[in-house]
């Protein structure tokens, strides 16, 4: 079983090109292309939103709490029990108002960005590895860049939004539409894509980091059960997809000083600020040196582990369910 949802298998013919680079599998040049399937499409969003209302969410909220504080060493930052307390304390004392801050519209929005990836990464897999003739292992790799590539344009202008409501109490207050208009009359509509291109080097890095990892624990995996039992060498378990959807999660955060690049881009700044990638570091390092690249790299490998987990093991695993009471039917 790959990293990826698997794909149900429909026929239609594609013509493909020649070039000197392709390697046909055989020696016609129409090929059956297996569409992603419908069920797949649906799951990635809701195994996001199962992961954003059991607490990923407030993970988010708080390590965009942590990235945006300014300080050089690290006594003049909160820490993460600190802006919980403060995020309570702007909410009226209420957990529950804290702790889906910034998610009804904005998060439960970004929901949706399930279905780029599921659906990049599924088509751009089909087309180099069946197609341009590339090996699996490659193929995998580059359809995770391109599937985190493709969610950022998506993702970008509900983060700007989310990003504003996390930094500033009276923008939290207002109704989405209100606030949404508050962040364009003051910066622009174009400012809702601040940050774009580091979001897609990100995602990009990131997906790809995450498929490529938990793949390859995935093979370690079944590598180490074909010695002790050959028959069931071909299959994992929940927990082993879980933990392996963990692992590949927990190494995507190295690319967290993009990640911090990309919040610095989007919080509030006064206007006509400049939000290009050189500007933003170089504000960065004189606001607070290394740290500013660093702050919130613990909390981001507990987020992004868990969120993998969610994608990667649930994901499959729900898949898998789905498609068999389908079948049986």
């Amino acid at each position: 079983m790959r990293y990826s949802l698997p794909f149900t298998k429909t026929t239609q013919q594609h013509r493909i090109p020649q070039s000197p680079s392709y390697r046909p599998k055989s020696s016609t040049t129409t090929l059956n292309h297996h569409r992603p399937s419908f069920e797949k499409l649906l799951i990635g969003p809701c195994m996001i939103f199962g992961e954003m209302i059991t607490g990923g969410h407030y993970l988010e909220v708080l390590r965009l709490g942590k990235q945006m504080t300014i300080g050089r060493c690290a006594s003049a930052t909160p820490s993460y029990l600190q802006l919980h307390r403060r995020f309570v304390s702007e909410t009226g004392g209420c957990f529950r108002s804290a702790f889906y801050r910034g998610f009804f519209p904005w998060g439960l929005f970004q929901c949706l960005k399930g279905v780029p990836v599921l659906f990049v990464q599924g088509e751009s897999f089909w087309w180099l590895h069946e197609g341009l003739g590339w090996e699996s292992d490659k193929a995998q790799v580059a359809s995770g860049f391109l599937s985190g590539a493709s969610q950022a344009f998506f993702v970008c202008p509900f983060q700007k939004v989310k990003v504003m409501v996390v930094a500033d109490p009276s923008v939290n207050k207002l109704p989405a539409l209100q606030a949404s208009k508050a962040v364009i009359d003051n910066y622009g509509l174009m400012a809702l894509y601040d940050g774009i291109l580091p979001m897609m080097l990100r995602r990009s890095l990131d997906w790809g980091i995450r498929f490529t990892v938990s793949s390859e624990v995935k093979k370690l995996i079944l590598s180490h059960r074909a010695h002790e039992d050959p028959e069931t060498s071909n299959t994992v378990s929940n927990a082993e997809l879980l933990f392996c959807g963990l692992v590949g999660g927990a190494c995507s955060a190295f690319t967290h000083p993009i990640d911090n690049i990309i919040t610095n881009s989007q919080r509030p700044m006064p206007r006509g600020t400049s939000t290009n990638i050189v500007s933003v570091v170089r504000r960065m390092w004189h606001e607070s040196g290394p740290r500013a690249f660093t702050r919130g790299f613990l909390i981001k490998i507990v987020d992004n582990a868990y969120h993998n987990a969610w994608m990667y093991g649930v994901g499959t695993i729900a898949y898998e369910t789905l498609r068999r009471i389908m079948l049986e039917r």
